[in-house]
């Protein structure tokens, strides 16, 4: 293994995590700790924290604020995530042995699909490419990448799953091993722990701030 398959496969990994732990937990302490200096209620609010957590619950899950403002947006976005949530627990399930390769297939196919369709839909529709910025572009582009290339890696049979299931292992164990001999795979790797730093960086972190927006701003004070 060369210099920068080390770098990528042996050192990049706890760096990329480290970044992603500390950026995230930055911007929680200052989201948490900012005075509000402008109170606006938005109506209804729910009363009680278990009606509140329920409120944000079933918003996070379902989308449904974008669902009631747009639902071509909603079309793409809610699925867009889905596959993303289903890709984690496919790691989950594969780092602990448990066999779910239907689950990474239909992950992987929606990690393509939708972000495409999300960025023909801010191109083409009017209305979208007034209010979206190159970042928006240019992040759907990283999770098209990252699909189109996990999608080549599992057509093209290249390598053992007990191989791959083996190195993540080993770094989880902070014991890393020499990782599959695969351009594809080392390319995967590489631009996932890019998304890894960049992600707590970008305003892609809006799964977290939405909390902060519902019980720091538009229920503050009730």
């Amino acid at each position: 293994m060369n210099a920068i398959g080390f770098l990528i496969s042996a050192v990049l990994p706890y760096v990329a995590v480290g970044l992603f732990l500390i950026s995230i937990s930055v911007r929680i302490y200052r989201w948490g700790t900012t005075p509000h200096l402008l109170k606006w209620s938005l109506y209804p609010i729910p009363q009680g924290r278990p009606a509140q957590l329920l409120f944000m619950a079933r918003e996070v899950l379902t989308f449904r604020a974008v669902l009631h403002n747009n639902r071509k947006l909603w079309a793409g976005a809610w699925p867009f995530h889905a596959g993303m949530a289903l890709l984690a627990l496919w790691f989950v399930a594969f780092v602990l042995g448990l066999h779910a390769g239907i689950v990474l297939r239909i992950g992987l196919a929606l990690l393509v699909a939708f972000p495409v369709y999300l960025f023909l839909v801010r191109l083409i529709s009017t209305k979208m490419r007034t209010v979206s910025s190159p970042l928006e572009y240019f992040n759907l582009l990283i999770f098209i990448a990252i699909g189109v290339l996990g999608a080549a890696l599992v057509a093209s049979g290249q390598i053992d799953s007990g191989a791959v299931r083996h190195y993540f292992i080993g770094l989880i164990m902070f014991h890393p091993v020499a990782p599959p001999e695969s351009m594809l795979f080392l390319s995967i790797l590489a631009l996932s722990e890019f998304f890894l730093i960049y992600f707590p960086n970008s305003r892609m972190l809006h799964m977290v701030s939405k909390y902060f927006t519902y019980d720091k701003v538009s229920w503050e004070g009730h």
